[in-house]
């Protein structure tokens, strides 16, 4: 059956500016039936032909990074590519909706950190949707998470902070029991998976990677994940995947939870197209990234938000453009 729009965005409340008995800000709230993949290939950009990786780490504000001397390694790359100073996330709270945004443009009406069972999703307009429609790789890449298609959050790992664990299409959900499919079982991965991928040289079109809650800031400190981006990330930029049209997206899921002026978490662009030293203070959310994902990828922009065409992508961070020229097609000379 077809899906069709049924709603756009709306405020469930006043808007927060601070917190209130244990509430937040979740003026972005949004339930919307998504419109069906339709795309069948992908039209990338010239320049844009490797990977969009993402790393997303935790609940900082970028003032808790942005000249920090205990993360040395994140201020290199901020000076040497691109910072997103005027971005903000979706005004959804707490981690798990933000996530979800990350790769549907909304959250569902999800406002918790509950696992997949309390919250199983039914849309199938999410961004692994759309790579697969359009013929292009993709994997989650997710650390302790140890079997794949991790359901049930356990040690380290936190399902709230991987959001393709909460879409029936791929965790299989029957309105009883998980019943994980294939494609969750071949495409949401340990960690560890990264490295074989790097070394074979057989990295997907599109990686998202979750550290796990010590590395991404979430339970360890500042320090503790510059550390570990320090050792994992010049991999990535070690790789043809991204030397050849890639870019590298760090991004933090929500600020530090004070929801005062100001907490908003930081957004690094980290591109061969990226402008080196560059600092943007255009207005962007958790929309305009996966609008920017989409472009550098091909496929269709936004399937679960009416208001679209209104989101503007993170353009001006780059040497190139995002977007595919149009195709025309000349008439000949009678």
């Amino acid at each position: 059956m077809s899906q069709q729009l049924s709603g756009m965005r709306f405020l469930t409340g006043v808007l927060a500016i601070g917190v209130v008995a244990g509430c937040s800000n979740t003026s972005g709230n949004t339930t919307t039936t998504c419109e069906p993949i339709t795309q069948t290939s992908a039209t990338r950009p010239a320049s844009w032909g490797g990977t969009v990786f993402t790393i997303v780490m935790e609940n900082k504000s970028r003032g808790d990074i942005v000249g920090n001397k205990s993360a040395p390694f994140l201020n290199q790359l901020i000076k040497d590519n691109a910072l997103a100073a005027g971005y903000h996330d979706a005004y959804v709270h707490p981690s798990e909706p933000n996530y979800i945004w990350m790769v549907a443009g909304e959250n569902f009406g999800v406002l918790d950190d509950d696992d997949p069972v309390s919250h199983p999703i039914d849309s199938a307009s999410h961004i692994a949707d759309q790579l697969e429609a359009a013929g292009l790789n993709w994997k989650s890449y997710q650390e302790s998470m140890g079997d794949p298609c991790g359901i049930t959050s356990h040690g380290l790992y936190a399902a709230k902070h991987n959001p393709f664990v909460y879409f029936n299409d791929l965790n299989g959900w029957d309105g009883k029991a998980f019943h994980p499919t294939q494609r969750c079982i071949d495409h949401v991965v340990d960690y560890s998976q990264l490295d074989t991928d790097l070394e074979a040289g057989k990295l997907p079109d599109y990686v998202f990677i979750t550290p796990n809650l010590e590395n991404d800031m979430h339970d360890g400190s500042i320090a503790q994940g510059d550390t570990w981006l320090s050792h994992e990330v010049p991999k990535i930029l070690g790789s043809d995947a991204f030397n050849k049209g890639g870019v590298l997206f760090i991004l933090w899921d929500e600020g530090s939870g004070t929801l005062s002026k100001g907490d908003d978490p930081p957004f690094i662009a980290i591109s061969p197209n990226a402008k080196q030293g560059y600092t943007s203070n255009v207005e962007y959310d958790t929309s305009s990234y996966l609008k920017t994902v989409q472009q550098a990828l091909g496929v269709a922009e936004l399937p679960c938000d009416a208001a679209r065409d209104e989101v503007q992508a993170m353009d001006d961070l780059f040497t190139v453009p995002m977007t595919a020229p149009a195709t025309t097609t000349e008439t000949p000379a009678p």
